[in-house]
C-alpha cells in the first residue's frame, strides 16, 4: 500500500473555468477521494509524444489535493503557499479573490518560466502548456516544495509530490540507486540534486530549478532576485508572518533558538516540550518554559515509542529517515494543533556548535560497507532535507510546520551577520538565556538507540540485511557492540544503516502473498512441515512436540517441564486417541536450549566481549542456513571460554586438515561436545534467542537424572500414576535440521537410538516454542 495516489491533472471534470468570470476559484478535491491506490491517468498527444501526467500533491494523510487553475491552453497544478500573495497579485494585476494557483498561472502567462524566481514562499508547481507541448515542473528556492518526475524520451512522463506515488506507474519498478544509498550511508546525504534513492528513473526537481518535460527532461536553475533586506529579525518575521495567530505553537528545542521564537516572536503561542526521559543530551525545554513563565505541552516520546513508529515514519517519508530530529518533529507535530514552528537548522544558520558527548573513538564508516565505490562524500544541504521532511510530516499530520532557520533568505542574512547566534540570544532576557544553555541535539539519538538495541541487533542479524550489497555485516555487528559498550558514539551511522534496511523492506523488497496466520498446533499434532511418525530400525515411533512459554534465566525448569508434561497427558487422556500407547515405555526429550537458558548460560550478545582471537577465528567458520554456529565473534568467544584457546586452536588445525583429506567434523571431535552445542543468535528464533548466544547446559546428565525423578513425582501427584510408572528416561538433546547430539541422558536405550529418533528434528528449527517431545512406540 503506497503513501499516495496519482491523480489526473488535466481531466476536464477537475479543471473547469467559470463561463462568467475569467478568474475561476480553485476546486479542491476532497482528501482520500481516490481510494483504489491505482494510477489514474490519460495520455495526451504532444507532437506524437504521449504524456502520463499526475497531480503533484498526491494524497498523503491530510494533504489536500493540489490547487488547479486553467486559462486557454495552459493548465496549472499548485501545492504550497505564497509568502506574499499581495505582492504577486499587484504584479499581475489580479483581483482580490484570486487564489495562489491563479496568481501563479497569471505570472507564468506574463513572464514564462522566469516567473518562478519571483514567487516567494513554499511551493511546487506543474504547468502544462499545450501551446508548445511542454510541461514545466518547479519548486521554490528554499527547497521546501517537493516534486518528483519520471520521463522517457519520446514516450511518457509522470510527476508527483511523493516519489512513492510514481511507483504505481505501469513502467516503473522500485530499485535502489546504489550511489545515492552509499552516499547516504557515508555522510547522511539525501535530497541532494536530481537523483533519488529510487533507481527506477525517478528524479527530483532541485530547489530553485525548473524541469521542462518534452521528449525527455531538461533541468535548469531559474534566477532569484537578490534581497535588499539585511536585518535577521525582519527576515525571520517574514517567514513567521502566517504563524502570528493563537493556533500556532513553538517547539522548545535547541535552547536559545527555540526560546527566541516563543519569547520574542510568538509570545501568545503554546509551547511544546519533547520529554524523552532523563538523558544527558536531550533538551526537554522544561527549564526554558519555566523561565518564560509558560506551561508547556509535554509530548511523551521514547525509544520504545520510536520502535513502534519508525516503520510508519519511513513509509511516510518515502525515503530513509535522515536523522532522529525528523522523528522528534514527527512526534511533536502529532500532538500539536494549528501550526508548528520549529528551530531546526538553527545550528547551521546561526553558526552554533551542538554539544555532543565525547567518545574514545569513532567508526570509519567506509569500513562498515562492502564497497564505497560511487558513494558521494558530500552531505548536501541539511536545510533542504529538513524542509522536505517538514513538508511531508505537515501533510501527514495536517499541522503546517515552519522552519524559519531553514528559509533561504534567513540563511542568507544570517551568513552576512558577524555573530548571528549572539544576535538571537541577545533578544532573550538574562533568565531565559541562562535557562537555554548551550545548543543541544534535537533528539537523544544515543539514548534512544540504546533502548532499541534489541530491535537493531535483530535487524543487523536478519537474512535480508546479510544479502544487501552495501553492508559488511560482521564489521557492523562488532562496531554496534562497541557502541552499546560506549566505545564509540557513532549513533548516526547505525541510524542510517537501520533506516536503509527498513526502507528496502518497505519499498523495494517483494512482498509475500497474503497468507492466513499459522495456527498454533494442538497438543497431539506435529509441528508445521514435520511428522509425528518415524521409523527407527524397523520400529515405528510417535514424537509429540510439546509447546511451552518462553524460558528465562533463573526459571525452575524441573517444575516447569513437569507441569507442561502433566498438561500434555491431561490433553491426551481427554482426546483418548493415543491413551493405549502409554501402556508402553515412553521417553521425554528436552532441548538443551531451555536448560541452558534457565541455568543462566545464555547471554545477550551485547554482554559478550569478543577478544581478538574470537573475532579472527570466527571469520574462518563456514556459515550454513541452519544456524550461525561459531561463525560469529560472540559464539567463538563462548567457545574459547568453554574449551580454552589452546584446544580451540588445535581443533581448528584438525578441522582444516580434515577438509584437505575429506573428513568432516574433526573440529568438534577435538573441541568437544560442549562446544558443538554452542548456539548463536538466529533471526527465526523467538526472543531472546534471536539476540543471544548460549553455552551448552551445565552437567546435562545430572539434569536428565533429576528430571526423571521430578517428572515421576509430579505425574503421580496429578493422578497419572500408570504413566509415571512407564517413564523410561529423559534425554537432553541438541538437535537441528543437520545434526543431533545427545548431551546427557538417564534412559534405558543408547544415545544412537535417540539420535535416530530425532533424525528429522520434530521440535522444529524456528520459533515453534516446542522444546519438549514425548516419544512412545506407535504399535505394540
Amino acid at each position: 500500500m503506497g503513501l499516495a495516489t496519482i491523480r489526473r491533472v488535466f481531466a476536464g471534470d477537475q479543471i473547469r473555468r467559470s463561463p462568467t468570470d475569467e478568474w475561476r476559484p480553485d476546486r479542491r478535491l476532497p482528501s482520500r477521494q481516490c481510494t483504489d491506490q491505482r494510477v489514474r491517468h490519460r495520455r495526451r498527444a504532444h507532437g506524437g509524444e504521449s504524456a502520463l501526467a499526475a497531480v503533484i500533491a498526491a494524497e498523503q494523510g491530510h494533504r489536500p489535493a493540489a490547487l488547479f487553475a486553467a486559462a486557454g491552453e495552459v493548465s496549472l497544478a499548485f501545492d504550497g503557499e505564497l509568502a506574499d500573495p499581495d505582492a504577486v497579485r499587484k504584479a499581475v494585476d489580479a483581483p482580490a479573490e484570486a487564489t495562489d494557483a491563479e496568481l501563479v498561472l497569471a505570472a507564468y502567462q506574463a513572464s514564462g518560466t522566469d516567473a518562478f524566481g519571483q514567487l516567494p514562499g513554499r511551493w511546487a508547481v506543474a504547468v502544462n502548456d499545450r501551446r508548445d507541448g511542454r510541461t514545466h515542473l518547479a519548486v521554490d528556492a528554499s527547497g521546501a516544495g517537493a516534486l518528483y518526475y519520471y520521463a522517457r524520451v519520446g514516450e511518457s512522463y509522470a510527476y508527483a509530490s511523493e516519489p512513492t506515488a510514481l511507483l504505481a506507474a505501469p513502467e516503473l519498478t522500485a530499485a535502489p540507486d546504489d550511489e545515492v544509498v552509499r552516499g547516504y550511508l557515508l555522510t547522511g546525504a539525501c535530497d541532494q540534486g536530481e537523483r533519488t534513492f529510487f533507481f527506477a528513473g525517478i528524479s527530483r526537481v532541485p530547489a530553485g530549478h525548473v524541469t521542462t518535460l518534452q521528449s525527455g527532461a531538461a533541468t535548469a536553475a531559474y534566477k532569484v532576485p537578490e534581497s535588499t533586506g539585511t536585518d535577521l529579525v525582519e527576515a525571520i518575521d517574514t517567514v513567521l508572518a502566517p504563524s502570528h495567530d493563537r493556533a500556532s505553537g513553538v517547539r522548545l528545542s535547541h535552547g536559545a533558538p527555540g526560546a527566541y521564537f516563543a519569547a520574542a516572536r510568538l509570545a501568545e503561542a503554546p509551547v511544546y516540550v519533547l520529554s524523552a526521559g532523563p538523558t544527558s543530551t536531550a533538551d526537554t525545554g522544561q527549564t526554558v518554559a519555566t523561565a518564560l513563565g509558560r506551561t508547556p505541552v509535554t509530548v511523551q516520546a521514547s525509544g520504545d515509542q520510536l520502535g513502534t513508529d519508525l516503520a510508519d515514519l519511513v513509509r511516510l517519508l518515502g525515503e530513509p529517515v535522515p536523522d532522529l530530529a525528523a522523528y522528534a518533529l514527527y512526534a511533536t507535530a502529532r500532538a500539536a494543533k494549528g501550526s508548528l514552528v520549529d528551530p531546526a537548522g538553527a545550528d547551521t544558520a546561526l553558526r552554533l556548535s551542538v554539544e555532543t558527548p565525547k567518545a574514545k573513538r569513532t567508526v570509519e564508516v567506509a569500513s562498515l560497507l562492502s564497497t564505497v565505490d560511487g558513494g558521494s562524500a558530500e552531505p548536501g544541504s541539511a536545510a533542504e532535507v529538513a524542509l522536505r521532511v517538514a513538508d511531508r510530516i505537515g501533510a501527514h499530520t495536517g499541522v503546517p510546520v515552519r522552519l524559519p532557520f531553514c528559509d533561504r533568505e534567513v540563511r542568507r542574512v544570517a551568513a552576512a551577520a558577524a555573530d548571528p547566534g549572539e544576535l538571537v540570544a541577545a533578544l532573550l532576557t538574562p533568565r531565559v538565556r541562562a535557562a537555554a544553555g548551550p545548543l543541544r541535539p534535537a533528539a537523544p539519538v544515543t539514548e534512544w538507540l540504546l533502548r532499541l538495541k534489541n530491535r537493531v541487533y535483530g535487524t543487523f542479524l536478519s537474512e535480508s540485511f546479510t544479502t544487501r550489497p552495501w553492508f559488511a555485516q560482521q564489521e557492523i555487528l562488532v562496531a554496534f557492540e562497541d557502541f552499546i559498550k560506549g566505545r564509540n558514539a557513532d549513533a548516526a551511522v547505525f541510524w542510517r544503516l537501520l533506516n536503509v534496511e527498513l526502507w528496502m523492506a518497505e519499498f523495494v523488497d517483494p512482498k509475500p502473498d497474503e497468507v492466513a496466520p499459522v495456527a498454533i498446533k494442538g497438543p497431539l499434532e506435529a509441528n508445521n512441515g514435520k511428522k509425528l511418525l518415524i521409523d527407527v530400525d524397523g520400529e515405528q515411533w510417535l514424537r509429540f512436540p510439546v509447546r511451552t512459554d518462553l524460558f528465562a534465566r533463573g526459571d525452575d525448569f524441573e517444575k516447569l517441564i513437569s507441569g507442561y508434561i502433566n498438561d500434555f497427558f491431561t490433553s491426551m487422556e481427554s482426546d483418548g486417541g493415543y491413551a493405549d500407547r502409554f501402556e508402553h515405555e515412553w521417553y521425554l526429550l528436552v532441548s538443551e536450549k531451555v536448560i541452558a537458558i534457565s541455568q543462566g548460560r545464555s547471554y545477550f550478545i551485547w554482554d559478550i566481549q569478543p577478544n581478538w582471537w574470537a573475532r579472527t577465528l570466527s571469520k574462518f567458520v563456514v556459515k550454513t542456513p541452519y544456524g550461525i554456529g561459531l561463525g560469529s565473534p560472540w559464539t567463538m568467544q563462548l567457545a574459547l571460554q568453554e574449551a580454552g584457546l589452546p584446544r580451540i586452536l588445535v581443533a581448528s588445525a584438525a578441522g582444516a586438515a580434515g577438509k584437505v583429506i575429506g573428513r568432516r567434523g574433526l573440529f568438534y571431535q577435538v573441541a568437544g561436545h560442549s562446544v558443538r552445542a554452542i548456539d548463536g543468535p538466529t533471526e527465526y528464533s523467538a526472543y531472546p534467542s534471536n539476540v543471544s548466544a548460549k553455552l551448552a547446559p551445565a552437567k546435562p546428565k545430572q539434569v536428565a537424572t533429576k528430571l526423571v525423578a521430578a517428572l515421576r513425582d509430579a505425574l503421580v501427584e496429578r493422578g497419572h500414576e500408570s504413566v509415571a510408572a512407564k517413564l523410561a528416561g529423559v534425554v537432553v538433546i541438541d538437535a537441528n535440521d543437520i545434526g543431533r547430539n545427545i548431551l546427557g541422558a538417564n534412559a534405558n536405550r543408547p544415545d544412537v537410538f535417540f539420535e535416530k529418533l530425532f533424525a528429522d528434528n520434530p521440535l522444529g528449527q524456528g520459533s515453534e516454542q516446542t522444546p519438549l517431545a514425548v516419544a512412545v512406540p506407535a504399535a505394540s
